[in-house]
């Protein structure tokens, strides 16, 4: 059965264990935490620049999980990860840890379902083509598997930025750990200093560059976190939560009529998003709601959401 080595890449909590873990296997879960809570961070902002929201945050529900597979009690942690999922379904690490559930469970064809998603988003996601690799020899697919476990090689000693690639997760992780603590502390700057400093060693970590520019949005500089906001919707168009706030900078930089395409986009991609509806209430552009968009309310999570 798979087991937890966290590597580096996205830790769900912050204090799970960055080598070794349980289980007895040799599934690899990546690691990083402050960055794989993506926009999960101390705060979420509305059309004012604050959020709310109600129930268990992203972050909390990412340490519980992390928690829950600590002591091997893998279907809670299950149930932890699909619920950040429901709220961040483009956050590649999230899904590798729901896979590696899965996998410790019995349910292989559905580990493979999470491996495939996380590498979709993140094709040079190391430790999900391992643990792909290995699920597809459980199954006797050997000729899939050896493909996935060279995939994985390859990307492992990859040295583009001078580390192995489990090092140079770490030490990205370690950056983007960080700047969570200086963003909850207002710090703002030097949050976005320490993001960036993990993004150059791992750029396409969406979910960091997205803290980035929640920071950059923070200290209004509101040019630069448009451009993180793009280049994170263009890898990752279905990344819900970066489209909407993609939307509130347009829409404090002036640009109503391109915001508003951005959260109709958001709507048309998932039409339970109460964040888009309700921000799209806000500038009085209602009537561009999609008539499948429009049941429920616009409250329980404020326009921005993005804390949950």
């Amino acid at each position: 059965m798979p087991a937890d080595t966290a590597t580096g890449g996205w830790s769900p909590g912050p204090g799970p264990s960055e080598s070794g873990g349980t289980g007895s296997g040799n599934v690899r879960d990546s690691g990083s935490e402050g960055s794989g809570s993506g926009n999960a961070g101390a705060r979420s902002f509305g059309p004012g620049g604050s959020g709310g929201g109600s129930g268990p945050s992203v972050r909390y529900l990412i340490q519980r999980g992390t928690s829950a597979w600590e002591r091997d009690d893998f279907a809670a942690a299950l149930m932890d990860f699909r619920e950040v999922l429901r709220h961040r379904p483009e956050f590649p690490d999230v899904r590798n840890k729901a896979g590696l559930c899965r996998a410790m469970l019995g349910d292989s064809e559905g580990s493979l379902e999470e491996f495939d998603e996380a590498l979709r988003v993140n094709p040079e996601y190391a430790e999900a083509h391992l643990n792909r690799a290995i699920v597809l020899g459980d199954l006797g697919r050997y000729d899939e598997a050896r493909e996935a476990f060279g995939r994985a090689a390859e990307l492992d000693h990859r040295p583009d930025d001078g580390f192995p690639a489990d090092m140079g997760n770490r030490i990205a992780v370690t950056h983007a750990r960080l700047g969570d603590l200086y963003l909850e502390g207002e710090d703002y700057r030097r949050a976005a200093a320490q993001y960036e400093s993990a993004l150059a060693l791992r750029p396409h970590y969406v979910d960091i560059r997205s803290k980035l520019a929640q920071a950059f949005l923070f200290v209004g500089d509101l040019s630069r976190a448009r451009a993180e906001l793009e280049a994170i919707v263009e890898e990752s168009p279905g990344f819900g939560g970066a489209r909407v706030r993609l939307g509130v900078v347009l829409h404090r930089m002036g640009e109503t009529d391109a915001a508003v395409e951005e959260w109709v986009r958001c709507l048309e991609s998932d039409p339970s998003d109460r964040r888009a509806r309700a921000y799209l209430i806000s500038v009085g552009a209602d009537d561009r709601i999609p008539s499948g968009a429009r049941t429920g309310s616009a409250d329980g999570g404020g326009p921005d959401g993005a804390g949950k």
